[in-house]
Parts: structure tokens; C-alpha cells; sequence
């Protein structure tokens, strides 16, 4: 499925293992550990993704890559118990934990190498290098996958955010040129704390992918419209169609994450693993492939639908959903047509003042569902009237352990420019 080609030189490069048959590997792109506010070790939180059927993922601690010695300390009230230190030896054995010295009231932290030469297993298992890039006093924040060097956070004080988003994503460009490897840029929870604005986002440069669905429970999601917050698919609608205006090749691709921080008391509330993540179909389980195939579009992002294919072209957008047995799930297709009402408004209040830090209002003809079915395998032939086509499909079974009581299993489809 080729939706768009954003790839620059690093992209054509070859992958370094065996290439196969395209086939869906399962990944977490936003995940904490000791680190930096993670509060388990990384050895332990990768193995509850291998444990529980994830084929990737991309450990991103704020600002620091896992590279050199970072020793955390060991006692009752820290994140790091003498319990959760016998718990680590249990697992992995007495000579897997490090201490600093003969006091023992220290450990030194596992680097993304250690991890590596434990966990990875060719074809089945591996790890990216990644960060989460951090504004020090606020957002943005912003995942880079697939990296080589630590790009550290900038101020809040002072600069815009739009600035600050490029900033990132420019030294993530450059980067990824200088090594000649394909990377990936994710705007990070855009409805937490101080939140990012449609507006702002739309001033960005070179960007292609945003977190449409986290799940964390601090993130809203699914926004709060007291606040003037739009959800992250009324983001998504909303950038896609005013950014298309002015150019007819622009996408903006959603993904999906957990945003793990907790890792030993699971219940609505908590940051858990598990929430959010992304199918990617590629050649290959190894970062360069997988992130290509993500720079294509070939991927979707899911809190427990699955699909067994997608195929998308520039007059249609079919999928085949993998139905479990009991429950209904409903394929929407979104877009907005060509030709809709630009206009917008601000954000009130009672008192009729404008909402701090919300986003503008924009017309309903954004994002609207273009055709809606049940049917597990179905194809929405584009009209022609089309701006972009996206798809949701919705679920009735409530989701595993959801970071807000009730949610309902999804997954989100990228979107298709017509022809």
C-alpha cells in the first residue's frame, strides 16, 4: 500500500536483513522507563511487550538516549525497591543486575546494547533507538525514532510552540541525512497540560505524523470541549483539510501509543503499557524497514481492532477487518469534500471571552463520515469530490484496562489522497 512517499535519500537505502513477504508487526513508539519518569526498569518493560506479543519497540525517555553509565538509587521510598531489585534478579539472574559498589544501595541502569544483545531475536523481536524529545516547562513534546544522537529539549519560556515543533523536526531532518538512515517525527499528546492549537500546528513544516489516540490518562484524547479542546481526530481533520488547500500532496498521518509510565499497578488512572499501538506492514522486522514502511503510510494504529489487510490506491480504500466472534464493528469512512466552508470562529466563554489557549472553531463539512458499514470486508470507492480519505473502525467490546472507563476497542486507518 503506497499512500504517499515522504522519504528522503536515507529511505531508498538497503536494509541490512533478509526481506520477505510485507507482513504486520505490532510496536509501541512511547514508552518510559527508569531512565528518566518510568518507574521500572527497562529490562522489565520490555519484557512485558515481548511477553505479551509485541514484535517492536522504541524505548523514549525524555531528552537522554540509554547509552553510558546511569546509576538509580535503591530504597523503600525511591521507584527502585529492594523488592523490585530481587524481582529484576529473579528474572534475569543474580549477574544481570549491576550494582555501584559494595553498598549495593545503587544499580546501574541496562543501555539500549545490553537490551539488544538480551532481547532481540532476528525476525522476531527488536528494538529502536528513540527519544522523546522535551520541552523543559511544557509542550511540545515530540518522539524521534530511530535516531542516532540525543537531541536534548529547549525552553518553553518565550517561544512559540510552532517554533518549537520545527525546531525539533528540522534536527531530526538533519540527522537523519547526516547518517543516511530514515527517522521519524511524532508530535507527542498535543491535548496535555498546555496543550498545542490546531493553528499552531498547521505552521509546522515537514510534518507528517501526530498522536491521534494516547494513553495516558492526563491526555485528553478524546478532548474536552469546556476547554475549547478539540479530540485528536478533530485535530486530524481539521490540518489535513486546511493544509490541503495549499498543497494538494500534503498528509498527516495519526499513530497511536500508550505512553507507559506505570508498570505495577494496572486500573483506569494509570499510565499502563498496552493502551496504544501501531500495526506496521513491512518487508522486514528492522528499524530501517519498519520505519520506511511508516514514511509510507503502511501502517495503522490501534487500541485492539485488527485488521488483516488494508489496500488503498488513489480511486479506493478497502479494509478486512479480523472479527472476533460477538462483536460489531463499524468501518467509517472520513474525509472532507472539496470546495467546504473555511470559515472560523473563536472559542467563548459564558462571559463571551475567547478561551485561553484553544483552538479556533472550524465548519462541521470537516471531517465528515463519507459512508459507514458493519461489513467486516468492504471497499468506499472514492466519488471524485474528495479532498482525502481517511477510515475508523469502532468496536462494542469495551477495551482492556482503557485509560478512560467505557472506551471501546478502535483502530485508525491512514489517509488516501484521490486521484
Amino acid at each position: 500500500m503506497i499512500i504517499r512517499l515522504t522519504l528522503c535519500l536515507a529511505t531508498m537505502l538497503a536494509v541490512t536483513s533478509t526481506w520477505g513477504e510485507a507482513q504486520w508487526y505490532k510496536g509501541a513508539t512511547h514508552l518510559h522507563s527508569l531512565w528518566s519518569d518510568g518507574n521500572a526498569a527497562p529490562e522489565l518493560i520490555i519484557k512485558w511487550y515481548e511477553d505479551n506479543g509485541w514484535d517492536f519497540v522504541c524505548p523514549s525517555d525524555h531528552n537522554v538516549l540509554m547509552e553510558g553509565e546511569r546509576f538509580v538509587r535503591i530504597d523503600e521510598e525511591s521507584k527502585l525497591t529492594p523488592a523490585r531489585v530481587a524481582e529484576l534478579q529473579q528474572l534475569f539472574g543474580d549477574d544481570w543486575v549491576v550494582f555501584k559498589d559494595e553498598a549495593k544501595n545503587k544499580m546501574r541502569l541496562k543501555t539500549l546494547a545490553e537490551l539488544r544483545a538480551h532481547f532481540e531475536k532476528p525476525g522476531e523481536f527488536t528494538l529502536i533507538q528513540a527519544e522523546e524529545m522535551t520541552t523543559h516547562g511544557g509542550n511540545p513534546h515530540i518522539n524521534a525514532l530511530n535516531l542516532r544522537e540525543v537531541v536534548r529539549g529547549k525552553s518553553a519560556k518565550d517561544q512559540e510552540k510552532a517554533t518549537l515543533i520545527q525546531y525539533y523536526l528540522d534536527n531530526i531532518k538533519a540527522q537523519s541525512e547526516k547518517y543516511k538512515v530514515p527517522m521519524i517525527t511524532h508530535v507527542n499528546h498535543i491535548n496535555f497540560a498546555d496543550r498545542i492549537t490546531t493553528e499552531e500546528m498547521m505552521q509546522v513544516k515537514g510534518l507528517y505524523f501526530f498522536e491521534v489516540y494516547n494513553g495516558h490518562p492526563s491526555v485528553h484524547s478524546w478532548g474536552q470541549a469546556e476547554k475549547g479542546i478539540p479530540s485528536g481526530e478533530r485535530h486530524w481533520d481539521t490540518i489535513l483539510s486546511m493544509k490541503l488547500r495549499r498543497d494538494p500532496s500534503y498528509l498527516l498521518y495519526g499513530v497511536a501509543t500508550d505512553d507507559g509510565h506505570e508498570y505495577f499497578d494496572y486500573r483506569v488512572g494509570k499510565s499502563n503499557p498496552g493502551r496504544g499501538w501501531l500495526m506496521v506492514r513491512s518487508e522486514a522486522l528492522e528499524a530501517n524497514a519498519l520505519v520506511a514502511a511508516m514514511q509510507r503510510g503502511d501502517f495503522y494504529g490501534s487500541t485492539g481492532v485488527t485488521l488483516k489487510d488494508i489496500r488503498a490506491s488513489g480511486t479506493s480504500l478497502g479494509i478486512t477487518v479480523d472479527g472476533a466472534a460477538g462483536v460489531t464493528y463499524t468501518t467509517q469512512y472520513i474525509g472532507t469534500r472539496k470546495g467546504f466552508d473555511t470559515a472560523t470562529k473563536p472559542q467563548l466563554d459564558a462571559n463571551g471571552k475567547p478561551l485561553p489557549r484553544s483552538s479556533l472553531l472550524y465548519s462541521d463539512e470537516i471531517g465528515v463520515v463519507l459512508h459507514e458499514t458493519t461489513d467486516l470486508d468492504f471497499t468506499y470507492t472514492f466519488k471524485g469530490d474528495e479532498l482525502y480519505v481517511r477510515a475508523r473502525v469502532v468496536s462494542d467490546k469495551i477495551q482492556d484496562n482503557p485509560h478512560e472507563k467505557g472506551d471501546v476497542e478502535m483502530a485508525w486507518i491512514q489517509p488516501v489522497l484521490p486521484k
